[in-house]
């Protein structure tokens, strides 16, 4: 009785070390936008440039959304929450920005918001005609991923890319997916919107991307031991800088 009762206890001690050691699965939403295929995780093209030679490109005006008007229609694929969700998030640019998001009409330049793609992701500016953006059912639907992708559509790049980032976060490129090392690569022709560097932008991305162990090897480390960085599926808006960079870089476009 003892051997049996000593047995039981020696399984029971394994599994809540076995349960403890096991690494933190990833979540959807993350695996969703750090897409290895893709330019920083989310990015399908940049306006005026060759696929494949994404890295450290400047938009001039040409790339940006005339007026900052921007027609927009939905994929068959996107549901009534969907949508809700989706324009909840634009409503959050209407607030704060000049952008202006609007349905199609006969407009040739437009962005065709589908669900039933693989993951999370836009093309950074306008590139003609009819451009996707990806907000996958399975892991995009939140409305801080909305927000992002849209910025990415709009023009803009990642924050933890600045061509300043290292002031403020350092790469643990040790603790990086093999191969993936390239989608930390700095912006070396960033164009500069009057904001300084802002762990809260809805276009950081958070300590365990692409990391080789979520939740226990650490990608993005703030300089600031006081900060804790957030994922853009976990914020429900921009912060007050994206919103006066976006202002600023539309500054020739929009009727303020």
């Amino acid at each position: 009785m003892y051997l049996y009762h000593f047995s039981m206890l020696l399984v029971t001690l394994l599994a809540v070390v076995a349960v403890a050691g096991a690494t933190p699965a990833v979540p959807r939403a993350a695996t969703a936008m750090y897409n290895p295929d893709l330019f920083q995780g989310d990015i399908k093209g940049i306006a005026g440039q060759e696929p494949g030679k994404e890295r450290a490109a400047i938009l001039g005006e040409q790339y940006l959304w005339p007026g900052g008007v921007v027609p927009y229609v939905f994929g068959n694929s996107v549901n009534s929450y969907e949508r809700s969700l989706i324009i909840s998030a634009m409503d959050d640019f209407h607030a704060r920005t000049c952008i202006r998001f609007v349905e199609r009409t006969s407009q040739s330049n437009y962005i065709e918001i589908v669900s039933n793609d693989s993951g999370c992701w836009s093309y950074v500016g306008t590139i003609g005609g009819k451009q996707r953006v990806s907000l996958d059912s399975n892991g995009c639907m939140y409305k801080g991923t909305v927000i992002h992708e849209l910025m990415h559509a709009i023009g803009f790049y990642h924050e933890h890319c600045r061509n300043d980032r290292d002031y403020y976060v350092t790469i643990h490129y040790e603790n990086v997916q093999a191969g993936m090392e390239s989608q930390f690569n700095k912006d070396t022709y960033w164009q500069y919107v009057g904001e300084g560097y802002n762990y809260e932008s809805i276009m950081h991305y958070g300590t365990y991307a692409f990391s080789v162990q979520w939740g226990v090897a650490k990608t993005i480390v703030p300089t600031d031991p006081n900060v804790i960085l957030t994922e853009a599926y976990d914020k429900l808006q921009m912060a007050q800088s994206d919103a006066n960079q976006i202002n600023n870089l539309y500054r020739n476009q929009c009727s303020f």
